[in-house]
């Protein structure tokens, strides 16, 4: 017998991610999202908009499987380096108006899942880099991946906290 997928499990963690972020920052000031100690050598700030980078992108696959499932997205440009972050100006921007806008899409592309019955099982085909083989992945992964790349940069953050005596 076939299990009917449970919309709910990946669709509230996921959609549980802002507020995780915004709680990591309690207590922080300016100066204080500027303290670095992530995996990565982020400061917190970079590391916040890391995640709402990876969210943009990930509900861009999203639509894309809802929209043609078994698509093609190419995401071969996205290079979330240092250089990166410095020219997006991620070293410098607003987190909470970040926080804000991942909040509104994650809320956004959860009423698209759960309005399409099979959408957590359609798929894109992901080309990750240059001259790679393409790979597929449904939407609940998509979904589940994002929740743990939050768990591992929520980590950092906290270590960053940790290593500065600021918890």
């Amino acid at each position: 017998m076939n299990k009917k997928p449970d919309l709910e499990e990946p669709l509230a963690a996921w959609v549980e991610i802002p507020g995780r972020i915004r709680n990591s920052l309690r207590d922080l000031n300016e100066s204080d999202l500027r303290l670095r100690g992530a995996s990565e050598g982020w400061s917190i700030r970079e590391t916040v908009h890391h995640l709402v980078e990876a969210n943009l992108v990930a509900s861009n696959m999203i639509i894309a499987a809802i929209a043609t499932n078994g698509c093609d997205y190419d995401w071969t440009w996205v290079n979330p380096d240092k250089s990166w972050m410095r020219r997006v100006g991620y070293d410098r921007a607003d987190v909470g108006l970040a926080i804000k806008t991942l909040q509104a899409l994650c809320r956004y592309i959860s009423a698209l899942v759960a309005a399409q019955p099979d959408a957590l099982a359609r798929t894109v085909k992901l080309n990750d880099s240059p001259g790679a083989k393409r790979y597929a992945m449904t939407v609940e992964k998509i979904l589940r991946q994002e929740v743990e790349h939050a768990n591992e940069h929520l980590g950092d953050i906290r270590d960053a906290r940790r290593l500065q005596s600021l918890q």
